[in-house]
This record gives structure tokens, C-alpha cells and sequence, in this order.
């Protein structure tokens, strides 16, 4: 994607020399259920379940009602963090010079920025099999996680993606011929 910078004409100045060629990729969560879908998914469980738990009750066996309470409190609040997850996003820019990830949550936006000149792309494998792959970009002692609520699969295209726009640590490869 190119960006033009507001700036004076110098003599000699072209048009390319004030272009500055950078690569952006936004990240965002897979998140297919909405408030309302949740509403009626929600209203359609307890529907279902009060009946049943309402017909043990007046046979005196009171606990399941309680039980059925807490169930809906613990679903209701699963569904509200799967909700949560839809205001959660991170961009990477790549530029000549940097590396800036934001990453932006309803607790607010944070700000990353590695020189790319120093900087490396790397898929952490787990040591156990149930945890999922970590993507850092790592810069002079610093490392970052990028795309923590995507797949593995989505991880390692993402990496794919990346290697090729930072380059390896002490290279930085042109933007314009990465292919993306």
C-alpha cells in the first residue's frame, strides 16, 4: 500500500523519492457469533432447560435448580468473553526502516515498534502438543506475540506472509518485491 507524505518540492524531488512503500496487514479474530445470535441462543438453552429443572423441583429435589441457575450464570458469561473477543484486533505495518504492531483491546491500544533491520519472524512450537504456536517478531532482546487469538494454520500463513517483509535479523528486503 502506498502512502503519500505531505511534503515541500525540493528541486530534483520526484514524485517516487516522496512515496514511502509500506505493507499493511490488520488482524482480527474469527468471531461469527453477534449479540443477537447469542441472545437467542442463550434464551433457546434456558427455554429448554427451566422446564426440566422447574418439574425436579416440585418433586422437592431443589438442588437442581440451583444447579441449573449456576449453569446459566456460567453459560451466560462464556458467551459474554466470546463477545468481548470482536473488539480485539492487531495491525502490522511494515515499513522501509520499521516494524509497528498495535494492538488494540477494549482496555485501550498498545504500540510496538522494532527496527527492521534487526528484526526476525519466528513460529514458536510448544513443547506440549495441547498448546498452540506462538508468532513473535524479535528485535535486540524484545519479542512480541502477533496473532494470539488466530488458528496455528492462520499463524504459520501469517508467518509465511511476514518473512519475506522483515527478512532475516541484519537484512531488510525490498517491500515492493515481497509478492503480497
Amino acid at each position: 500500500m502506498l502512502h503519500a507524505v505531505h511534503a515541500r518540492y525540493a528541486p530534483g524531488v520526484t514524485l517516487a523519492a516522496i512515496l514511502i512503500m509500506e505493507q499493511r496487514i490488520d488482524l482480527a479474530p474469527n468471531c461469527s457469533l453477534t449479540p443477537a445470535t447469542a441472545l437467542v441462543f442463550f434464551g433457546t438453552i434456558s427455554a429448554f432447560s427451566l422446564p426440566v429443572a422447574l418439574l425436579f423441583t416440585v418433586r422437592g429435589f431443589w438442588p437442581v435448580l440451583l444447579c441449573w441457575a449456576l449453569e446459566m450464570l456460567g453459560l451466560g458469561l462464556a458467551l459474554r468473553a466470546g463477545l468481548q473477543r470482536r473488539f480485539h484486533s492487531q495491525t502490522v505495518l511494515v515499513s522501509d526502516s520499521l516494524i509497528s504492531l498495535v494492538t488494540r483491546s477494549p482496555g485501550g491500544e498498545a504500540k510496538q515498534e522494532f527496527a527492521r533491520h534487526w528484526a526476525r519472524v519466528r513460529l514458536r512450537t510448544p513443547r506440549a502438543r495441547r498448546y498452540p504456536n506462538q508468532l513473535l517478531i524479535e528485535s535486540r532482546g524484545r519479542s512480541f506475540e502477533v496473532g494470539s487469538f488466530l488458528t496455528d494454520e492462520e499463524r504459520c500463513r501469517l508467518a509465511d506472509r511476514l518473512r519475506p517483509l522483515v527478512g532475516a535479523m541484519n537484512e531488510s528486503p525490498g517491500l515492493e518485491q515481497s509478492g503480497t
